[in-house]
């Protein structure tokens, strides 16, 4: 407990999120639950677990808060004559190739001609005009009049499917509006909305209009999605095969981007620039969250943006970090701001790969190395070309034990939502994530010296180049007969077994492999 106090504390607080949002119970019911046990296990001087259960009841409190809608919500007035909406844009635009969506601040509401205040969030589903190529949609900030009904949101179409009804209600939307004619809706007020999260979005914007100009289509979706974080830009035989090679999270925002940008900015603030190091820090951790506000607030690039602003912190204050205590510490702010966020995928997937690289990683590389498995050699070469051999193994080794670590912690959860399993992800992995860290530098450096004279020209043909190779390789895998197969869902109890037996089986290489690996110098 003293050790690691937030893997108890935050699994605690999740615990109680579980029981209200699982067992579907009334809150006074799990409350009372809750509040008997902790009593019980102080009367048996527990103090520990008790604590621990009060904490599980803060836990199952704010998920009863965050779902209890206020009597004002635009919700509530679902299937009444309710003839216009008035709110404000609060949400990046996302455009698609017929539609644009976007979430409504509502305000007011107009019934049977009346005005009555109103609250809560509305996803607007805005369709492009016909024949109107040069269409925009309202901006982030801009208030507008929307003339149509209020409806729920679908259901999923089929079991297994992804599920928008379930995704909208984790952001507290329980609403739905259609626009279908340009008559529809008005802008009221025009208005860049916050100052910072407005230039996010024009920073992001730039970004991709900068790689559409300079690249292929196909390379520039690729390049503009690991710097942004999004997959929407991919075609979909692309997206298909990124699929199928489980390759996929190369697409996300995560810790990887983190560190690019923390080394980036490090070192132009502090080795050319010479601030002193507190600034410094302050400054990367405003980097990120401006960074944040650009690519959107995704469970996995939240998380690596507190672990990394927490890690920053420590350094200040002198205090040495603990990765699993960082990692814990992150999901218990994320799940305090949304408890919902706990039956997010992005967020399992997320913590569940980071939570492999931290405790299987080093069991694999444990094993691997006291079975002398190591394709490394055990002197260092003064053939520069050997050396060079030496490190693109070594790089290469690292990438396949970190491949299958973060596969053997997120396999369950993948066939449990997805219903796929990809034979070929080891080795795609290792050999498509190779480029990433130079096309995401790439999409990052081309929107600030893109326009140079032969600069732009340079880093151009070498984003085509080694997008390409990334493309060719990825299709190659993904359309490779029987590269990925169909697995059926092994259930919420077949996903907790799993990780019981590789928990289990952690535990067997630590005890038999502990003290027989061998230090290795390349």
């Amino acid at each position: 407990m003293l050790k690691r106090p937030l893997f108890l504390i935050s699994t605690a607080f999740s615990a109680g999120i579980l029981a209200l949002g699982t067992l579907h119970l009334p809150f006074v019911i799990v409350a009372a639950g809750l509040i008997f046990s902790a009593a019980a296990a102080t009367a048996k001087r527990r103090f520990v677990l008790s604590l621990l259960l009060v904490i599980a009841l803060v836990g199952a409190f704010r998920y009863h808060i965050h779902m209890t809608l206020p009597p004002d919500d635009v919700s509530r007035f679902i299937g009444t004559a309710v003839s216009s909406i008035q709110g404000c844009v609060i949400s990046d635009i996302d455009i698609r190739d017929d539609r644009a969506m976007y979430i409504l601040s509502v305000q007011e509401l107009t019934i049977a001609g009346r005005r009555t205040p109103a609250s809560g969030r509305l996803m607007v589903v805005h369709y492009k005009p016909t024949g109107k190529p040069d269409w925009q949609p309202p901006d982030y900030g801009n208030l507008v009049l929307i003339r149509s009904r209020l409806s729920r949101p679908p259901e999923a179409s089929n079991p297994g499917a992804f599920a928008w009804k379930d995704y909208l209600v984790r952001k507290r939307i329980h609403a739905v509006t259609y626009i279908t004619k340009p008559y529809q809706i008005q802008v009221v007020r025009q208005s860049a909305g916050n100052p910072v999260t407005a230039a996010a979005y024009m920073a992001r914007d730039r970004l991709a209009e900068t790689v559409d100009t300079a690249l292929p289509a196909d390379e520039a979706s690729v390049v503009t999605g690991m710097a942004l974080g999004t997959y929407t830009t991919l075609p979909d035989r692309l997206l298909s095969n990124f699929t199928r090679t489980g390759t996929l999270h190369l697409m996300a925002a995560s810790g990887f981007n983190c560190v690019v940008l923390v080394i980036a900015f490090n070192f132009l603030l502090a080795r050319i620039l010479k601030f002193p190091k507190k600034h410094v820090h302050v400054i990367l951790i405003g980097i990120l969250v401006f960074y944040i506000l650009m690519v959107g607030t995704k469970p996995s690039i939240v998380r690596a943006t507190l672990m990394a602003s927490l890690l920053l912190f420590g350094v200040l204050i002198n205090r040495p970090a603990d990765t699993i205590n960082l990692l814990f510490a992150a999901a218990l702010i994320i799940l305090m701001i949304n408890p919902a966020d706990i039956y997010d995928i992005g967020f399992q997937l997320s913590f569940s790969a980071v939570m492999a690289l931290v405790v299987v990683f080093p069991a694999i590389e444990m094993s691997a190395e006291a079975m002398r498995v190591n394709p490394l050699p055990a002197r260092r070469q003064a053939n520069i070309i050997i050396r060079a051999a030496a490190w693109i193994f070594r790089e290469g080794w690292q990438g396949l034990l970190t491949t299958v670590a973060a596969t053997l912690g997120t396999i369950p959860l993948i066939v449990y939502y997805f219903n796929y399993l990809s034979l070929v992800s080891f080795l795609a992995n290792v050999v498509v994530a190779a480029t990433v860290l130079p096309i995401f530098v790439i999409g990052l450096l081309l929107p600030v010296v893109g326009s140079v004279p032969l600069v732009g020209d340079i880093l151009a043909i070498a984003g085509t180049a080694i997008t390409r190779f990334s493309l060719a390789s990825i299709n190659w895998f993904g359309e490779l007969p029987n590269s990925c197969i169909y697995m059926p869902s092994p259930g919420t109890a077949g996903v907790i077994g799993y990780y019981i037996l590789l928990a289990a089986g952690l535990w067997y290489v630590r005890s038999k492999f502990k003290g027989k690996t061998r230090a290795h110098t390349p």
